[in-house]
């Protein structure tokens, strides 16, 4: 079984140790004797501090001044903080420990984690920077296989700043209240100092199964044989749950069909490979109460190229099957993604076949004359809702939704440009102007870049996100180039840890920093669509209207993002209490 996920701090703490005596050292030595040890030197004071999850805390910036973490979330939440250390003399084994959170409900476990860097020759486009940047997210216990993994003690060169991620994910049947911890350091036996830790546990609960499903691409394919067991079925679960544990909803996974045959006179397919790999995604069983949200059709080339009648065979066989396992509501025909001008005429072909097979027709475009009534959601990408007004584009109408269905969208290498910055002149003026501002998943971005697309999201009136893979530079080591289409971690959401590397036996998927943003913008959608349901969706859209105006115009601060929760969590609260 996975483990589940469901204002801040820095102390600006000095930490000498008390000088022990010198003794007589102005007496001269008596021969018969031997000399006096040396006095001891004291320790170098050692500065910690506490910062939020939207910081990106880097090498060089200054220890945050806040002393104690102080959290707060609802029930199936998570919340995270960081504990930033600076040693002038440096540090030969910084350890971290937190015993769980005490209160109302019983104990509230805390994960830790070791904040590792990436370096970058180039920024991602007019918002990045180059340099070392945090991302990766080493764990103390990984959740997959819980096995203890190389996170402290850690060396922390002289005058480096080392990042100590801290997360609490509060259980479903938690109570309502104040809990209280702390996080221990030490320098091996040398005791450094405590960081409080606080967390009001709110009285309701977000949904385990996201409201707004969002999936993003991931392959076991690439990411098995990154971690060295090609095809190994437990490393595959292992990697789609990392994407559950965060409201993502991986797609396309090994990519293999049914195997089997399906025509006009027969359809045999044999569903148990692919039953065992995607059914414990969509019934909630992999990560326990959370169950995927999307589902693409896998079509053999030779069905797509062969007979129709067997195509439509085929697409029924997939829709029969989805409403036999109670997954309905859930598959799409998800196919030529982003199509060119010259594969409109072939993705208006398959599309036809769906709609008359009843499988919804998923495309990453704008409207196209091509496909008039036969898109049932169209995903453009987040320039197309510059001014927040596509809530008109919605798919063509179906029996039941006359109306038809809300868009989804998705971010892309448009958040920063898809090509290197130019150095100077009328080209440089040109990207700055068209790709200065979005929203997006880059490492070298605000961590407000991706919190803020749920609010957007709330904003927008989208009804779901995709996002194209969160594997993509696992084809070489990302630990050391994780720059695609000129961003740097483009596409890469998870790191491959290897045993070598990290520690314990099996290989896992390492998070990210960007990954639990992501997340926890999701959770916020969640909240604001909680609030709405209590009767608050005017101060729901008057607090995302301030956060996120516009897909260019976003809130950078953290304590705004977080101030805003807790005004949510207060309205669903009072909702709640008049029911």
């Amino acid at each position: 079984m996975i483990r589940s996920r469901p204002p801040l701090a820095a102390l600006a703490l000095a930490l000498p140790l008390a000088l022990a005596s010198a003794g007589d050292a102005a007496r001269e030595p008596r021969p018969q004797r031997p000399e006096p040890p040396p006095a001891p030197v004291a320790a170098a004071p050692v500065a910690l501090g506490v910062a939020t999850s939207l910081d990106k805390l880097r090498l060089a910036d200054p220890v945050p001044p806040e002393q104690a973490i102080a959290l707060a979330a609802a029930r199936g939440e998570c919340e995270s903080a960081q504990v930033a250390v600076r040693a002038p003399a440096g540090l030969a084994a910084l350890t971290a420990r937190a015993a769980p959170l005490a209160g109302p409900g019983g104990a509230i476990p805390v994960q830790l984690y070791r904040v590792a860097t990436l370096s970058f020759r180039r920024g991602s486009g007019p918002d990045g920077a180059a340099g070392e940047w945090p991302d990766p997210l080493v764990p103390v216990e990984d959740a997959y296989f819980h096995e203890p993994r190389r996170a402290f003690p850690v060396a922390v060169p002289p005058g480096r700043l080392q990042a100590i991620w801290v997360e609490v994910c509060v259980p479903p049947g938690a109570a309502a209240g104040a809990y209280r911890g702390e996080v221990r350091l030490g320098d091996g036996a040398r005791f450094l100092g405590r960081v409080p830790v606080a967390l009001e546990v709110w009285p309701f609960a977000l949904p385990a199964t996201p409201t707004f499903p969002a999936t993003f691409g991931l392959s076991t394919r690439t990411g098995t044989a990154a971690l060295g067991r090609p095809g190994d079925p437990a490393l595959a679960r292992a990697l789609a749950a990392a994407a559950l544990r965060h409201r993502l909803t991986p797609h396309g996974l090994s990519a293999d069909p049914p195997g089997g045959r399906c025509d006009e006179r027969a359809c045999a397919l044999d569903w148990r490979a692919y039953d065992a790999e995607v059914g414990p995604i969509l019934d909630g069983t992999l990560v326990p109460g959370v169950r995927g949200g999307f589902a693409e059709v896998r079509i053999p080339a030779a069905v797509w190229q062969g007979p129709e009648s067997a195509l439509l065979a085929t697409l029924r066989a997939w829709r029969q099957h989805f409403e036999a396992r109670g997954w309905a509501g859930r598959l799409f025909l998800y196919t030529l993604d982003e199509p060119s001008p010259a594969q409109l005429p072939e993705l208006a072909r398959r599309a036809r076949a769906a709609r008359a097979a009843g499988v919804p027709v998923f495309a990453t475009t704008t409207p196209r004359r091509e496909l008039e009534g036969l898109v049932d959601v169209w995903a453009p990408n987040l320039p197309a809702f510059l001014d927040l007004r596509a809530r008109g584009l919605r798919g063509a109408p179906r029996p039941g939704r006359p109306e038809g269905a809300l868009p989804w969208w998705y971010a892309s290498c448009t958040s920063h440009g898809c090509g290197e910055l130019p150095e100077g002149g009328r080209d440089r003026e040109a990207m700055l102007r068209a790709y200065s501002g979005w929203p997006g998943y880059e490492i070298d971005r605000p961590g407000a870049a991706a919190r803020a697309m749920g609010w957007l999201a709330f904003r927008a009136g989208v009804a779901g996100e995709l996002y194209y893979d969160m594997l993509q530079s696992w084809g070489r080591d990302p630990w050391t180039d994780a720059r695609d289409f000129a961003g740097n971690g483009d596409g890469t959401l998870l790191y491959p840890g290897r045993p070598e590397r990290l520690g314990g036996t099996h290989p896992f998927p390492v998070e990210s920093i960007r990954l639990t943003q992501i997340r926890d913008g999701l959770e916020d959608l969640e909240l604001l669509r909680l609030a709405a349901a209590a009767g608050q969706r005017e101060l729901a859209e008057r607090l995302a209207s301030a956060l996120a105006p516009d897909p260019r115009r976003w809130e950078r601060d953290p304590a705004r993002y977080l101030a805003a929760r807790r005004q949510l969590a207060a309205a669903v609260a009072r909702g709640l209490a008049r029911r």
